[in-house]
């Protein structure tokens, strides 16, 4: 009877197939997991947003949002909700800001923390940010928008606030956008490759 097995060759030959088909492999994956992380950044930002709003709706109170480029690095997104009056206190009109960057303690919304931060997004490989004029509040009028600290009913005027994400390389990139009337969507932007369900900016 004749012991069956391999012969080096065979070995050598297996291994470098193997080599070939990860070095191809590689990229692909790193490609992928670089437009997994902009597109999970989005979407828990597009959540807060909506979460926030719907709490200004539901409390009848004003709810602020606030994105922060830290000093050190990275960056967070965090909506405040602001204490309840007392038996004869008026309603607050106005909503804290609640820093994120120091503080992502106060950002509390209905009991519940409500922060979104770079570095649980996968830290230094985290999405880069630019901030547009996101620093506002909900207001408890259909969820519109106003800015931070000034009365509920004074919608911002212009095209609302965005936040753009990209992936380090700068290959993938999504906007969040918040229009005046609190509506807020996913986009990408000209000139960087598609995500299936986001519409073009």
């Amino acid at each position: 009877m004749k012991a069956r097995g391999f012969t080096l060759i065979e070995l050598m030959v297996t291994l470098v197939v193997l080599t070939v088909l990860v070095t191809m492999a590689v990229p692909s994956f790193t490609t992928y997991m670089e437009k997994a992380r902009v597109r999970g950044a989005a979407d828990q930002v597009t959540n807060l947003l909506a979460r926030a709003r719907q709490a200004a709706v539901k409390a009848n109170t004003p709810i602020s949002v606030v994105a922060i480029e830290k000093a050190a690095g990275g960056w967070c997104v965090g909506a405040r909700q602001p204490n309840e009056p007392g038996a004869w206190e008026l309603r607050p009109s106005t909503a804290p800001a609640c820093n994120c960057e120091t503080n992502s303690a106060q950002c509390v919304v209905e009991g519940e923390l409500l922060v979104v931060d770079s570095s649980t997004l996968g830290g230094d490989r985290a999405p880069d940010v630019t901030i547009t004029d996101f620093d506002f509040s909900y207001t408890p009028k259909l969820g519109g928008v106003s800015a931070n600290g000034a009365p509920d009913k004074s919608f911002l005027q212009g095209a609302g606030s965005d936040i753009s994400l990209a992936s380090p390389s700068g290959t993938y990139a999504v906007n969040v956008i918040v229009t005046p009337l609190g509506q807020s969507y996913a986009c990408v932007p000209a000139g960087t490759p598609p995500f299936f369900s986001y519409r073009n900016c």
